[in-house]
């Protein structure tokens, strides 16, 4: 391997990915062993529910733009 070349930098980035790889899916057998799927998924709907709810939540826009669409003041 040529020290500073371009033969340095995919190993390391390989290795990060395929550690991050590992992590995952370490992350992702503990999680199964300690909740059954329907715990999981109704984690994951509520969840997806919330953020969605936040984003298209109108309290986060400037007073001028909710009275420029005639939103009512929260």
């Amino acid at each position: 391997m040529k020290e500073g070349g371009s033969d340095f930098w995919p190993q390391i980035i390989i290795m990060t990915t395929q550690h991050a790889g590992d992590s995952l899916a370490a992350s992702m057998r503990e999680l199964c062993s300690r909740f059954s799927f329907r715990e999981i998924l109704l984690a994951t709907i509520i969840a997806r529910w919330r953020r969605q709810r936040m984003a298209n939540s109108t309290s986060s826009l400037p007073a001028w733009l909710r009275h420029d669409l005639a939103l009512f003041d929260d």
